[in-house]
């Protein structure tokens, strides 16, 4: 099991613009694939998950695979989702299928504007799925200072959770501020770090503001071809109380993953 979900980034890694996509931030970036542009972002991550009430601790290896592709000349089409092997329940667990439209509304040479629009539909299986259908949109900024050296990316706006069993409709606000810093005067080796309120695509994970982040590195090879490596922690969403309330356990992993894109795919097809 695990030598099949290691096998599509052992491929993408072998196959060889700065590589500035939201891999491997969950704060997104103003940056969208160019028209006839493939964006492959796929990454593998070790998940601890530790007990909680009656929920028992469990490890996971988990491997994601997403496809970004620039539609037209200031609009891109985004589809991803995660497999996993759980170790306690010996059986893969699969995430919700997440979908977004990302459109460019405003560029300089110092500042990015864009919007998503990202919808999660109600299917999967385990620790990773979230029982819910999942909606949300953004207002996403980046801003670049020193040559490239730093950019800091912004993201803000409403997410919500719907159709969930025997319980209300949750609405809350997505706020994300992440950090890509060049670190050698190439500026392709970079400390990339974020803090958040949960997945954008799962409302119900968004304990407060700022209780999640990443931090870690990233290694651009190419201007189509960067990998990065990550910790990361957040407050996952682990039932309800007695109360109804929402109840939350602390979850870490680490991540290795690689971007590679492709330009003026049609030619190839």
């Amino acid at each position: 099991m695990l030598k099949k979900l290691i096998i599509p980034i052992l491929i993408l890694s072998i196959s060889p613009k700065i590589s500035n996509a939201a891999l491997p931030f969950v704060t997104d970036d103003a940056m969208i694939a160019n028209r006839d542009e493939l964006i492959i972002e796929a990454f593998s991550e070790f998940w601890r998950l530790p007990q909680k009430n009656n929920l028992e601790k469990t490890n996971m290896f988990g491997q994601y695979f997403g496809l970004s592709y620039g539609v037209a000349k200031k609009l891109e089409i985004t589809a991803g989702g995660l497999i996993a092997y759980d170790f306690k329940d010996n059986r893969a667990a699969f995430m919700n299928p997440v979908f977004q439209l990302k459109t460019k509304l405003y560029n300089t040479k110092k500042t990015d504007i864009a919007a998503s629009l990202g919808y999660v539909n109600r299917n999967g299986r385990g620790q990773y799925y979230d029982s819910a259908e999942n909606i949300y949109t953004l207002a996403i900024i980046t801003d670049r200072f020193f040559d490239d050296k730093l950019l800091i990316h912004i993201n803000i706006g409403p997410k919500a959770s719907y159709n969930i069993n025997l319980h209300d409709n949750i609405y809350r606000l997505h706020l994300g501020v992440g950090f890509d810093f060049g670190i050698n005067n190439k500026k392709d080796i970079r400390v990339i770090a974020e803090i958040y309120n949960g997945a954008p695509n799962s409302p119900r994970d968004s304990y407060g503001f700022f209780h999640s982040y990443q931090t870690g590195f990233r290694y651009i090879v190419s201007n189509d071809l960067s990998f990065h490596i990550l910790y990361g922690s957040q407050p996952t969403f682990a039932g309800y109380g007695d109360d109804n309330s929402l109840l939350y356990r602390k979850t870490n992993w680490i991540q290795f993953g690689v971007r590679k894109s492709v330009d003026d795919l049609l030619k190839y097809i």
